[in-house]
């Protein structure tokens, strides 16, 4: 049995979808099998997938969340690595997290990138985390763990409750709030992915993702925060706290922002409200409420 799974969950990828997997089965790190989930593409993911020598697996469209949860539940290896369909590896990705996997018997380990935007520019992401942070230091206030430069433990994710349907647009990130409450992150400060920005993507969706944010945030983590943070000590925890209810309060300003400009007075002022309540010591939440009255 492979000792990691390579998951990639795509819907209509087809033009990027062979890139991102010919720079799977480059690496120089073989010991893998490689799944692809189609989410219901009208296109030609699926044939490129198997053509690459993936196992394919299909359903009708789901979600992101939906489908990374399926993902996890088919996947062999001990150890799951999550590839987008537009993202590209370098060849040693595998080895490198593989062995600082194994040599710190971390839950995660994930690595540096490259962004590349549709424009030709490529801007390099150079993130610094101490030896001694907590593995919520990794993904608080706000996720700095890229998906497809993570490779993590299959077993704790399941153990954990793996992946949600809900948590279309921040699915990655409610994984790793799963994964950070049953052990320590491994950051490889090295650039292994290409990371392709899309103006088109989940990430610039504006209200959307604001939204997602919010739900994530006041659905399924703050609800569960004393049993996700368990294991922190208690200082730190309160300060954990306080910067996810500032993060929803920054959510619910940026969401009422969206609404102002499509007209929508009245939702704006109860996303504005809701802001302040939470987060009364960001600026910018201060900024948008004040421009909101004239």
């Amino acid at each position: 049995m492979a000792r990691v799974s390579v998951c990639a969950a795509v819907f209509n990828g087809a033009e990027t979808l062979e890139q991102a997997l010919a720079s799977v089965r480059a690496q120089t790190y073989q010991d893998f099998e490689l799944v692809v989930l189609d989410d219901g593409s009208t296109d030609a993911s699926a044939s490129i997938a198997e053509a690459a020598g993936a196992r394919v697996l299909r359903q009708s469209n789901r979600g992101l969340g939906e489908a990374r949860r399926r993902l996890v539940e088919e996947a062999k290896g001990d150890l799951v690595a999550f590839i987008d369909h537009d993202d590209f590896w370098t060849p040693d990705k595998l080895d490198r997290q593989v062995a600082e996997q194994r040599r710190t018997g971390t839950v995660m380990v994930h690595s540096d990138c490259w962004y590349l935007y549709e424009d030709g520019r490529e801007v390099a992401r150079d993130l610094r985390l101490p030896q001694d942070a907590f593995s919520f230091d990794h993904i608080v206030p706000s996720n700095l763990v890229i998906a497809s430069s993570a490779v993590f433990d299959r077993a704790a994710m399941l153990d954990a409750g793996n992946f949600v349907a809900d948590t279309v647009r921040c699915s990655d990130w409610y994984g790793w709030f799963l994964l950070a409450s049953r052990g320590s992150f491994a950051h490889i400060p090295e650039k292994h992915v290409r990371y392709q920005v899309l103006s088109s993507s989940l990430a610039n969706a504006g209200y959307r993702f604001h939204d997602a944010q919010r739900h994530l945030l006041e659905a399924h983590i703050l609800p569960r925060f004393e049993t996700l943070f368990a294991g922190v000590p208690e200082a730190k925890r309160r300060s954990y706290r306080r910067a996810l209810e500032r993060n929803v309060g920054i959510a619910h300003s940026s969401m009422a922002k969206h609404l102002a400009k499509q007209g929508d007075r009245a939702a704006a002022r109860r996303h504005h409200r809701e802001a302040l309540r939470l987060a009364p010591d960001v600026p910018r939440v201060w900024t948008r409420f004040l421009r909101s009255l004239f």
